[in-house]
């Protein structure tokens, strides 16, 4: 399993919930990650530390920029499935705060692991208490879909979330990753996440946060490093993001 220093938990999860009660987007999400088949082996356990900065549009009124951090512990209770759990949290404005967490279970069917097609799916259900002290509860499904070509990898999770209350209301956020194998350790690549898009107005891209990243692929023996820049690419995405992803196995 792995250890995450970065999500940006995905602008999608806060979005989100923003989205919902009618007020702005505060920033970029507690996971700023595109989801790969990578899962802890049986019965073994997976760390991962997940930490993003980044700078929120002015309208949002903040007197520092805003560093964020997701732990996650997994584990493997079968050959392709994992559970997880996580927590989530903030420093603002000089103060720091337990943001609130979530429950994960991925699933990678078998299948060649050196053939064309990867694919999987992970289930959450997210608890967060957003910057502006909005609480939501909801679940995520992410399906994972992968098509490695020799040194290119093509990764896109077409997540959909559905908050846990009386309106349930679903919202669209998917995410892509290209990647290109410079070597058998080192990738290099951009990320696309396009989030907070509702069923009923996808048309209306314009409004959404979107942000788009280059990043740094390493691995070390059973770890993986994940370094990215991000731009928001509208006005109501983030000015820049910074990322880092640590996954470490200590078996």
């Amino acid at each position: 399993m792995f250890l995450t220093v970065h999500r940006p938990p995905q602008h999608g999860l806060i979005c989100l919930l923003l989205a919902l009660v009618g007020c702005p987007v505060l920033g970029a999400p507690f996971e700023i990650k595109v989801h790969d088949e990578l899962i802890a082996e049986y019965q073994e356990s997976a760390y991962e530390i997940e930490t993003n900065l980044f700078q929120a549009p002015a309208s949002q009124g903040l007197k520092t920029n805003v560093f964020q951090t997701r732990l996650e512990y997994g584990y493997g209770i079968a050959k392709n499935s994992e559970v997880g759990a996580n927590i989530y949290l903030s420093n603002y404005n000089g103060v720091s705060y337990v943001n609130g967490g979530k429950l994960s279970y991925m699933y990678i069917p078998t299948h060649d692991e050196e053939g064309l097609w990867h694919y999987g799916v992970k289930n959450e259900i997210n608890y967060i208490k957003d910057v502006g002290g909005t609480e939501t509860t909801f679940y995520e499904l992410t399906p994972i879909l992968a098509l490695q070509l020799q040194d290119w990898r093509f990764t896109i999770n077409p997540s959909v979330d559905v908050v846990l209350n009386k309106y349930s209301s679903a919202t669209f956020s998917p995410s892509a990753k290209v990647a290109y194998g410079l070597t058998h350790s080192l990738d290099i690549g951009m990320e696309y996440y396009a989030d907070n898009l509702p069923n009923k107005s996808l048309y209306n891209v314009t409004q959404q946060p979107h942000t788009a990243y280059v990043v740094i692929d390493a691995k070390h023996n059973k770890s993986t490093f994940n370094f990215g820049v991000g731009k928001g690419v509208t006005t109501n995405s983030d000015n820049w993001v910074i990322k880092l992803i640590a996954s470490l196995s200590f078996d």
